[in-house]
């Protein structure tokens, strides 16, 4: 029978991690929680893990530790799958795309590992967020294979298969209670970039339809002037491009925001952005400020500033960032603040920025 622990027994679930670790780097199987109930892990540097995996024919997932891992391993996939990864891991959500056996790090597994994992050329992926198997993840040497089990706080019955396969159960009852309905969601992504919700569970459709979309982001000082006049400019042309309604561009693949680098939460946009963007039939008084945070910035596609010292202000920070963020204006100019001017410098930044973003959108669209 398999040695079953209870967290909630524990004195320090370290030790309980170290010895799941442990087992799986000897080939064993172990049974540990996740965000939506159960997974059987097996280390997938371990060829007799993969062979038992192999052997039970079931969907099997290559569970990461991190989700900039997902290119190691799928080094094809579109950008709406890595958005996908970016946006909503760790967490439970499965990443089915087309794979290859012979490409990126999956080459470097066992043969009965790659058998494992990849079934009619797609591969699942996915990271966790559950405090155990995610730390189980992290210690251990390369990615684990895993298949959920189907268990609820009113069903585990730790004498049937599958879990009698497992050599330690680490069982979480209070998270099992809290999540016994809970589910992983699955989305496929096929290799035009589309992707498929094929399971909704934990994570909604709501949420994947804003992850997979493209995050153009405008950026300026206060984010109550030059940025979301660009914002909702852009949202309006981009629209007209599209033949959509502004309101329709997520399910396009679009998602327009602005924020500011000194920015604070919540300050409306001056009065005079207001009455410039009246003035072409957008409505810009909803508008809130946003700082421009290290967790919205990592989120972008693309990031246009208003001036070169907004630039180099984000890239002093995040480098490798270079080739998502520039300047809004094709020649490199910045665009002066009208903060503090009439109307005459407010009309002539927003004729300004409407030419910029006239010019940029041949490049999105």
């Amino acid at each position: 029978m398999p040695e079953v622990v209870e967290l909630r027994e524990v004195t320090d679930r370290r030790d309980v991690i170290h010895r799941a670790v442990q087992r799986l780097s000897l080939g064993d199987l172990v049974a540990l929680p996740s965000e939506a109930g159960y997974v059987l892990a097996g280390a997938a540097l371990v060829e007799t893990a993969g062979r038992r995996f192999q052997a039970a024919g079931e969907m099997v997932t290559l569970l990461l530790r991190a989700a900039d891992e997902v290119a190691d391993f799928l080094p094809h996939l579109p950008k709406a799958g890595l958005r996908i990864a970016r946006r909503c891991w760790p967490g439970p959500l499965v990443l089915r795309a087309p794979a290859s056996a012979a490409n990126g790090f999956v080459a470097a597994l066992p043969e009965s590992s790659r058998a494992a994992v990849i079934a009619n050329g797609q591969m699942a992926v996915r990271v966790s967020s559950h405090p155990v198997l995610s730390e189980v993840a992290k210690l251990s040497r390369g990615p684990l294979l895993i298949r959920e089990i189907e268990a609820s706080a009113k069903n585990l019955d730790f004498t049937v298969a599958p879990w009698t396969a497992a050599a330690l159960i680490v069982k979480d009852s209070a998270a099992t209670e809290s999540n016994a309905d809970a589910r992983t969601s699955i989305v496929q992504i096929n290799s035009q970039g589309a992707w498929t919700a094929e399971r909704i569970g934990a994570t909604p459709e709501n949420r994947l339809q804003v992850a997979a979309c493209e995050l153009i982001l405008f950026c300026c000082t206060g984010n109550t002037c030059r940025s979301p006049m660009a914002e909702s400019l852009f949202r309006h042309l981009l629209a007209e491009r599209l033949k959509c309604s502004p309101e329709d561009l997520t399910k396009r693949g679009f998602l327009v925001a602005s924020a500011g680098l000194a920015a604070d939460y919540g300050s409306p946009a001056s009065h005079e952005s207001v009455e410039m963007m009246k003035r072409r039939g957008i409505d810009l008084r909803s508008h809130t400020s946003q700082p421009l945070t290290d967790r919205l910035i990592e989120q972008i596609d693309r990031c246009y500033t208003m001036t070169n010292s907004h630039r180099l202000a984000i890239l002093d920070s995040h480098p490798e960032l270079a080739d998502r963020v520039q300047v809004l204006a094709r020649d490199g100019r910045d665009v002066s603040d009208p903060i503090g001017g009439g109307m005459n410098e407010y009309a002539a930044c927003a004729t300004s920025i409407e030419q910029h973003l006239t010019r940029i959108l041949d490049d999105i669209v």
